[in-house]
């Protein structure tokens, strides 16, 4: 185990691309920052190994958002999980449920405890307060953000076919939203009521 996880930290290390990313920067300015600052083989490959982590994980939730949905859902509904849309991007859709509804596009979160959103910015709720922003990327952008990207892919007949984009929080208690660009549910059982039937709800679901 040792071996193998020392191993994976000096592949990331020698790789330019994942290191690029590991630090938010494009090729071609992380091969002028690492010319420029050296930084330590391992340290970088512990950073990137972080990041495949929580890419690891983010793709396990979506599988076992996707099985919970497959398995709740009526027929008619197809659950695709791990999409790749066609716009030349290397990141994927985690899940789309294709019904009657339309298109729902679904960015899953594993988040414990409380959270709360402001103006598209997601927080965990504290005992004395709110405390940090969520890391990354805001969960109701992304959710927006890979929702045009599916519609943008239905060239044939986008103007018929909803597609909507929608944030579930698998554990997590929605404690408060305050202008979210996209629907957030809290829990599984929302999100197929959400595309069996009109919620009635208005503890499980936050606009």
């Amino acid at each position: 185990m040792a071996l193998g996880l020392g191993a994976a930290t000096i592949s990331y290390a020698l790789s330019l691309d994942v290191a690029a990313r590991s630090l938010g920067f494009e090729r071609r300015f992380a091969e002028v920052f690492f010319a420029l600052i050296p930084i330590p083989p391992l340290a970088l490959g512990v950073h990137g190994l972080a990041l495949a982590l929580r890419l690891r994980a983010a793709s396990a939730l979506a599988d076992r958002t996707a099985a919970y949905l497959s398995d709740h859902l009526p027929e008619g509904y197809v659950v695709v999980s791990h999409y790749a849309p066609r716009d030349g991007t290397d990141e994927e859709v985690p899940m789309i449920v294709i019904g009657p509804p339309g298109v729902v596009v679904i960015e899953p979160r594993d988040e414990a405890g409380e959270v709360l959103c402001y103006q598209d910015n997601w927080y965990r709720k504290h005992k004395y307060g709110v405390g940090r922003r969520f890391h990354g990327a805001s969960p109701s952008h992304r959710a927006r953000w890979n929702a045009a990207r599916v519609r943008g892919d239905m060239a044939s007949n986008r103007g018929q076919t909803p597609v909507e984009g929608v944030v579930v929080f698998t554990s997590a208690h929605i404690a408060g939203v305050s202008k979210s660009s996209v629907p957030a549910l809290e829990g599984l059982p929302a999100i197929v009521d959400r595309l069996v039937r009109t919620p009635t709800d208005p503890l499980h679901v936050a606009v």
